[in-house]
């Protein structure tokens, strides 16, 4: 039923487009604030993804299979690119609040330093999984990854940032 509600809506049927926007705003607003813990950021960057997704629907894929995930792919980019706009840095607030939990000024500038050196969706799977304690699959069905791809990212920040670390105190003691 989805994939034809999404197929109405790719074809101008203004119902299915409600239809969409309705039955996915509240998961999409609890998944953005989680990203991003500002409201107002949260609600203007869902108003904004519809008002896109209906003006260029023309265009859009035409064979979503799961609508809800390829929303949160999009307001995932919206709100990261928004993000990154409003402060010119890379760094998110979850990786403020992990900043914060480090002892001393050394460690923490330390790792501001290995954070920024990991790509977006490293970030990501990262927040979710050490954040939102979600398993690796439901953070597959969230990102539209595959469950290994989420295996390999989240090794893959983890093993960066121990390095980094590592690096970081040695190259400073």
């Amino acid at each position: 039923m989805h994939t034809d509600l999404w197929g109405s809506m790719i074809r101008g049927n203004p119902d299915a487009f409600l239809a969409i926007y309705e039955s996915n705003y509240q998961s999409l607003f609890i998944y953005g604030f989680g990203l991003t813990a500002n409201r107002e950021m949260t609600k203007d960057c869902i108003q904004e993804m519809f008002m896109e997704i209906w003006k260029t629907r023309d265009t859009l894929n035409k064979k979503v299979s799961n609508i809800r995930s390829y929303l949160f792919t999009w307001l995932r980019r919206k709100i990261f690119h928004e993000i990154s706009r409003l402060t010119g840095d890379d760094i998110l607030p979850y990786e403020d609040l992990l900043i914060a939990f480090q002892q001393t000024e050394e460690d923490k500038y330390n790792l501001r330093a290995a954070l920024k050196k990991l790509s977006k969706g490293q970030l990501e799977v990262i927040r979710l999984k050490f954040f939102e304690n979600l398993s690796y699959t439901e953070i597959a069905a969230k990102t539209s990854l595959s469950v290994r791809t989420i295996y390999n990212l989240i090794y893959e920040a983890l093993t960066h940032l121990r390095e980094s670390m590592n690096l970081l105190s040695v190259h400073n003691n």
